[in-house]
């Protein structure tokens, strides 16, 4: 009885983990640009199953630029600076979606940027934890969390984790907390239960 509860669990689990909407990636690394810093080398970064985004064009210390692949863009403001326009920061409870990118002024295969001509605009002027929104060449929209500080002159980003939706042109909203997935509240229930007999049993054995 015990291992076919467990075993149903398990199923259910893997049931439910397949047909999520949502699929989420992590991101390991600290990038800095500006004043008397090393220029960065253009870099690739994994989005996980949505593919990859790179990281500065390697002019200069002055810039701090990304970029999607193909018909892929970030999701950024009105701000620019000699024609690099600033990311969109975005907070918890946020939606990345259609209407974040229908009057963009960021063009598919452009660089978009935190840091032009060794200056920031907006949001990036100074530290603070947020998440990029970006849509994939595939029509796929997700966020990167990341972690920013600004000093000096100097620019450094800390990429986290982030997640995409799954299904072409369907938004994705920012959780507000780190959600649980589905399957472990379908199988607390019956592993409470469990305990119970298991405590039940004992007394009567007693």
């Amino acid at each position: 009885m015990i291992n076919k509860l467990f075993t149903a669990a398990a199923i259910l689990a893997l049931s439910l983990s397949a047909n999520a909407a949502t699929s989420s990636f992590s991101i390991s690394g600290i990038y800095s640009q500006g004043a008397g810093q090393v220029d960065l080398p253009e870099t690739t970064i994994s989005l996980g199953g949505a593919g990859n985004f790179s990281l500065d064009p390697g002019v200069s210390e002055n810039f701090f630029d990304f970029k999607l692949p193909g018909n892929g863009t970030f999701s950024t403001t009105s701000d620019s600076i000699s024609d690099y326009y600033f990311l969109q920061s975005y907070s918890a409870g946020d939606t990345v979606g259609a209407a974040n990118f229908g009057n963009t002024v960021s063009r598919h295969g452009d660089w978009d940027t935190i840091l032009a001509n060794g200056s920031t605009a907006g949001v990036w002027g100074g530290s603070h934890d947020g998440y990029l929104g970006f849509l994939t060449a595939a029509n796929l929209f997700g966020y990167i969390q990341y972690s920013f500080t600004r000093e000096l002159d100097v620019s450094t980003i800390q990429f986290l984790s982030g997640a995409f939706e799954t299904v072409a042109g369907n938004g994705i909203t920012i959780p507000s907390a780190v959600p649980i997935p589905a399957a472990l509240f379908m199988f607390a229930p019956a592993l409470l239960g469990f305990m119970g007999f298991r405590r039940k049993a004992k007394r009567l054995a007693a």
